[in-house]
């Protein structure tokens, strides 16, 4: 069988190295599409080989790296790390398409960065050796910064920096509980690993309470950070706003915060010395984030910062569904991280189609827009309805699950939250109503509609945004069997 997991790496990091040397936008893009396409199709021939009906790792992988330290470059993939493999293989080639005709400055390595930050990401959700893990987590830092930086906005100088330093020094933190779980457990065992899977089973014997604390939130701390939820959010607003719009979409895409959940936090939760106490202090930061980024976003004139506070609110169903511990509310945050990159990405290719085209994000500045843009109306209109939760697309399957099911045991919580399915309504509608609809604003001039290839990779993912709201069990299924081996964890010591 073929190397999968680390050819998932290899091909884009590959093509993303020759992309950084074309002479030309055509050559840029060209290799960056083909060096996606090649991608997607390796995640697809994993996907159409990946059995569903077992948590246990597939496609694995493992060449010792540094025997004496217990290294290993250890790569497999399973139900948690599979949606989030293809969500990222999916978007890239219609990312790539829908940014084919702008003209922009060194677009080599616009293209380059793209691709590099997919190796980077599909390595953390690869990756079963904590140093391999860590090295590709803080890859992704690199193409963000630059694609922040170069391409960004007018305050695009200032988001890079706060984005690099909130998230880098939320990462060392986590580091430091990676180095605890490694000592305590080879002082425990006699034997030094790095291997993910070994720790995390070995966390439950170390003897101090305390330590086993310290330990859990040092490294839940870096994956709440990058996720991110209230109040370690403050970066998110000023990176998604001032990213280029393929910037804002890499972002969406992100999604390892979430999975560093699904595969270290979760499982440690158990065995910690207060389960119940930090059970409770997720469902709180879950619910109060679903509701304070609803507030926040009604009352954005800026449409791109309306969307990057709605997506921080969404990232709060994530961390809610997670506290609820039953395994299908744990698949809900799941499908919500999946549903969520494919929502969003329709939303932030919208408002970037809008600011291109009248130059201006003023929701009160537009108007009318439907009337000049029908095409990008209806889709705009597709993943404005998906992220409030409308029945028959992707966002309603995720939040069902997560409000029904985190009920059981957060119900306090959940009420709270429920507050936000107004507010959520209210914004999006609101939104719609003032920058679609209405009488057409004369001053943003004689615009036209988005191009072919916008319509094309937006409709796609619009497409499949109804798709999965009719039929999640294609990606929720394989959810659903880790998230139950994830709960019996749990079970096991009475949470």
């Amino acid at each position: 069988m073929l190397p999968v997991a680390s050819l998932l790496i290899l091909v884009p990091l590959i093509f993303a190295a020759v992309t950084f040397f074309t002479k030309t936008k055509k050559q840029a893009a060209g290799l960056g599409f083909l060096g996606s396409i090649a991608t997607l199709g390796l995640t697809l021939y994993a996907y159409l080989n990946f059995d569903s009906s077992t948590a246990a790792m597939q496609f694995f992988e493992s060449i010792k790296w540094i025997p004496s330290l217990g290294v290993n470059y250890s790569v497999g993939i399973d139900g948690i790390s599979m949606p989030l493999i293809l969500l990222n293989s999916i978007v890239i080639p219609f990312l790539i398409l829908y940014s084919w005709k702008e003209d922009r400055d060194a677009p080599n390595r616009f293209y380059g960065l793209i691709l590099t930050m997919q190796a980077a990401v599909i390595g953390v959700f690869v990756a079963l050796d904590f140093l391999v893990f860590y090295i590709f987590w803080e890859l992704t830092l690199i193409p963000l910064f630059f694609m922040v930086n170069i391409w960004g906005g007018e305050k695009r100088v200032h988001a890079s920096y706060k984005f690099f330093i909130y998230t880098h020094v939320a990462s060392l933190i986590m580091l430091l509980g990676i180095f605890g779980l490694f000592y305590a457990s080879w002082q425990q065992t006699g034997a030094p690993s790095f291997d993910i899977r070994e720790l995390v089973a070995q966390f439950q014997f170390f003897e101090s309470s305390l330590l086993r604390d310290a330990i859990f939130l040092s490294i839940i701390f870096g994956f709440l950070a990058k996720l991110p939820v209230f109040p370690f959010h403050s970066w998110l607003p000023d990176a998604y706003t001032e990213a280029p719009t393929a910037g804002s979409v890499l972002f969406i895409l992100l999604k390892i915060g979430g999975y560093g959940l699904f595969r270290i936090s979760l499982p440690m939760l158990p065995n910690t010395g207060s389960p119940e106490l930090i059970i409770n202090m997720l469902g709180l930061l879950g619910a109060f984030s679903i509701v304070y980024g609803a507030l926040v976003a009604l009352r954005q004139k800026d449409l791109k910062r309306m969307i990057a506070y709605s997506s921080l609110s969404h990232m709060g169903f994530v961390v809610l569904g997670s506290a609820g511990f039953i395994a299908l509310s744990v698949s809900g945050a799941m499908f919500q991280q999946f549903s969520h990159g494919l929502i969003m990405s329709i939303l932030f290719m919208s408002a970037g189609a809008i600011q291109t085209t009248t130059g201006t994000r003023i929701i009160n500045n537009l108007g009318g827009l439907a009337k000049r843009m029908p095409k990008l109306t209806v889709l705009m209109m597709v993943g404005f309805m998906a992220s409030l939760g409308l029945p028959g697309l992707s966002g309603f399957i995720a939040e069902f699950l997560v409000f029904t099911f985190s009920y059981v045991n957060l119900p306090g919580f959940v009420l709270f939250a429920l507050l936000a399915i107004v507010i959520t309504a209210g914004y999006h509608l609101w939104a719609m109503q003032r920058a679609m609809f209405g009488v057409y604003n004369a001053k943003v001039g004689d615009i036209s509609d988005i191009n072919s290839l916008q319509v094309f990779s937006m409709g796609v993912i619009a497409l499949l945004v109804i798709y999965f709201g009719w039929n999640p069990s294609p990606v929720l299924n394989m959810m659903i069997t880790n998230s139950e081996a994830i709960v019996s964890l749990g079970a096991a010591v009475g949470v």
